[in-house]
């Protein structure tokens, strides 16, 4: 049996040389990818390696050959054995196992991993240089509408004692930074399912549940829970969060493709527990910062220590859901009291 250095063949058709219209009536004679194009009184017009060939649909079959020399054939014409050097090639020989390839891929994670501890965070510097303020102010009210929609109900705190919590309110945002993108607002919402809580949005609005101020009636802690709230928004944590996890989900969905809609929440979900660490340095610098700013305000400094005591007490260290991205209690409690401790 022959081997392909053997194959030879021959194929009449037209030639052109490089950059001219001209057709000359040719003969291509090859063995695999070696070929030689002779006129039609056997004159050598150019030999070679094959460069490329070309099947146009339902047209003739075309020949590229060294300088430029194009060799055109009926799409019938019995080109068996003629070869060329694949454009793809390359691509199947790095698919081809080599101890490399290890290499290779623990770079890729390494690279993945550098993106995501690293670049994330440039990514969501940069975003929240240049978000301007219309933007986040609509997250609030969005964010606030959803609220209303779907879990809060109108408080039912009497009038007075609203009054008397958005006074402390006032007294503490004397203390604290501008909102970097709008204003501080406090509202009241009765959220039964959410239980004795205060959550922060990004422009500055604060929510306190009805739940909290029946569970707790001194002012010194409403006004730690508060002071912390005040934290996260001045210290851009809420929108840098938004970010974050934006930013993360985007990275895999442009290396994974559309991932549909199951691996989308799979991906959302991890992209949270990814989040933890950084959420709980967020949590960490809030309550230091939130801490200060009861102290400044006249209440107790250590009054946020017995908030996180009664949840300890009533929910144990993990059972709110929105516990689990929080330091834990034991902790968190320790370092309120030392910060709260006068000086010596």
């Amino acid at each position: 049996m022959a081997s392909p250095s053997d194959v030879a063949g021959a194929a009449r058709g037209h030639a052109f040389a490089a950059r001219s219209s001209r057709r000359i009536a040719a003969r291509l004679v090859w063995q695999n990818s070696s070929a030689k194009l002779l006129d039609e009184v056997g004159d050598l017009l150019v030999q070679g390696v094959v460069q490329r060939v070309e099947q146009m649909p339902g047209g003739p079959v075309l020949v590229h050959l060294p300088q430029g020399w194009l060799f055109e054939a009926d799409r019938n014409a019995a080109l068996d054995g003629l070869s060329a050097p694949r454009p793809d090639a390359w691509i199947s020989r790095l698919e081809a196992f080599h101890p490399r390839l290890i290499a290779v891929a623990l770079a890729c994670l390494l690279g993945a991993y550098s993106i995501w501890r690293w670049g994330l965070d440039l990514i969501v510097a940069l975003a929240m240089a240049v978000t301007p303020e219309l933007p986040v102010k609509g997250m609030d009210q969005s964010s606030l509408f959803m609220l209303d929609r779907l879990m809060a109900d109108e408080s039912r705190i009497p009038a007075g004692r609203q009054a008397e919590v958005q006074a402390i309110f006032d007294q503490l945002t004397d203390q604290v930074p501008d909102a970097p993108w709008g204003d501080y607002r406090l509202e009241f919402r009765d959220m039964p399912d959410i239980g004795p809580n205060a959550f922060a949005m990004p422009a500055g609005t604060i929510v306190i549940t009805d739940q909290l101020l029946d569970e707790f009636s001194q002012d010194d802690v409403i006004a730690g829970v508060l002071a912390h709230e005040l934290a996260h928004v001045h210290e851009r944590h809420v929108l840098r969060q938004l970010y974050r996890a934006g930013s993360s989900y985007l990275l895999i969905a442009l290396i994974a493709g559309d991932p549909g809609p199951f691996l989308q929440d799979m991906l959302l979900e991890g992209n949270a527990l990814m989040s933890l660490s950084y959420s709980r340095r967020q949590e960490a610098q809030a309550d230091a910062l939130g801490t200060a700013t009861a102290g400044a305000a006249g209440y107790d400094a250590a009054a946020l220590a017995m908030f996180f005591e009664r949840l300890q007490r009533d929910y144990g260290d993990g059972d709110l859901g929105w516990l689990s991205t929080h330091p834990g209690m034991e902790e968190r409690i320790l370092r309120i009291r030392n910060r709260a401790r006068p000086s010596p």
